[in-house]
């Protein structure tokens, strides 16, 4: 499996009937199987393949985390395209303009919320051929197409396309182009960062040399999906093994949105998060908060706990040749107030990883303390 596309069809055929997306729908999670996820990418790339779209034409993603995101990701690379996410948190028109027209993008995938910001540069963009958009499209100028109606049309015209989309699967190689990723440019313009399939499959295989991560696996994805990070484990080693991903509820702002995470860790009750220092450090804070709230007694007795659990874990999560009485304590504590906090992220959280920026100690102390070990989700971005 040096190709992404190969990597999902062996997913798709393995782990048909296992969930790959859970999504609020109505007001409560509904899954979709990869059986289903992988018909929709078949006809999306129908779809994609009679809107003209070639062999190394370039197809930007501007959406929240979304199942249709991926759909749309694993079609294009079906055809032979290249994808290149972008942020949602971009505003600036002029970071918007640069992305694209470096890319030479020539498709655009966007969201119902993010649409406005393509519109009001579209006349900046003179290569962009079609957008195609997520959720509620609206009324639609010339150039925009809602995305229902490319997979519909795709369905409808499938047998058409189907030998087609197959010779361009099997001619890719590891080495071809898969994405575009671009840095920060927090110093300058940002670098466009060209990552092959076999960036993204390789380092899937050494995740999973060094995690095992279980079909029966869910994660709640709460970073962005344009983040190399979040793209690399959080879709890719999930999809490898035929675990689950959960989509974050989607708000009215950025703000709702992250207001709901608590909430849709409870109903997930996720196996692992992937989280970045600052948010984990937010999650540190509120459950010191609330132990606070309760009082002066409550807050001595936690400050006593997690001194104990420092020296029983140590650095590096390794509670060996330890005395009897320190383990019987740290038992203890674990048993009547640590477990209380874990069932916080839903009672099933294995572990947490941090990634995206440095991961301090004193951080990861505390979360081996409290029974969710934290590891550093340490990888370049030029190198997936």
């Amino acid at each position: 499996m040096t190709t992404i596309p190969q990597l999902f069809d062996f997913a798709a055929r393995q782990f048909s009937s296992n969930i790959l997306f859970w999504e609020k729908k109505n007001a409560a999670y509904e899954g979709i199987t990869y059986r289903e996820v992988s018909k929709k990418v078949d006809f999306l790339a129908a779809g994609l393949l009679k809107l003209g779209i070639e062999k190394g034409d370039k197809v930007a993603l501007l959406s929240e985390g979304r199942s249709e995101w991926l759909i749309a990701e694993l079609a294009a690379l079906s055809t032979g395209a290249v994808v290149v996410p972008i942020s949602i948190k971009l505003s600036e028109s002029a970071e918007l303009i640069f992305r694209l027209t470096h890319s030479d993008s020539q498709f655009i995938f966007v969201s119902d919320k993010q649409k406005e910001k393509i519109q009001k540069i579209i006349a900046s963009l003179p290569g962009m051929r079609k957008i195609i958009v997520f959720g509620n499209s609206g009324k639609l100028t010339k150039i925009e197409v809602d995305y229902e109606q490319v997979l519909e049309e795709g369905k409808k015209h499938f047998e058409n396309y189907s030998k087609e989309i197959a010779n361009r699967r099997e001619a890719l190689s590891g080495n071809d182009l898969a994405c575009i990723s671009y840095t920060s440019g927090t110093t300058s313009d940002p670098k466009g960062i060209m990552l092959s399939h076999r960036n993204y499959t390789a380092n899937v295989e050494q995740a999973n040399s060094l995690f095992e991560v279980p079909e029966w696996y869910t994660t709640l994805l709460i970073l962005p999906w344009d983040h190399t990070f979040a793209h690399t484990v959080g879709l890719y080693t999930m999809v490898k093994n035929g675990a689950s991903i959960a989509v974050v509820e989607q708000g009215r702002s950025a703000m709702e949105n992250l207001r709901n995470i608590p909430k849709n860790i409870k109903e997930i009750k996720p196996s692992f998060l992937l989280s970045v220092p600052a948010l984990a450090r937010s999650f540190k804070n509120n459950i010191e908060s609330a132990v606070n709230s309760k009082g002066s007694n409550a807050a001595l007795l936690f400050k006593r706990a997690l001194n104990r659990a420092y020296i029983y874990y140590g650095d590096t999560y390794s509670p060996s040749r330890k005395s009897f009485l320190l383990k019987t304590r740290v038992w203890f504590f674990d048993k009547f107030l640590f477990r209380r906090i874990r069932k916080q992220f839903g009672g099933k959280m294995k572990f947490f990883i941090g990634g995206g920026a440095l991961l301090d100690l004193e951080l990861q102390q505390f979360f081996y303390a409290i029974g969710i070990p934290m590891f550093q989700g340490y990888g370049l971005s030029e190198a997936a």
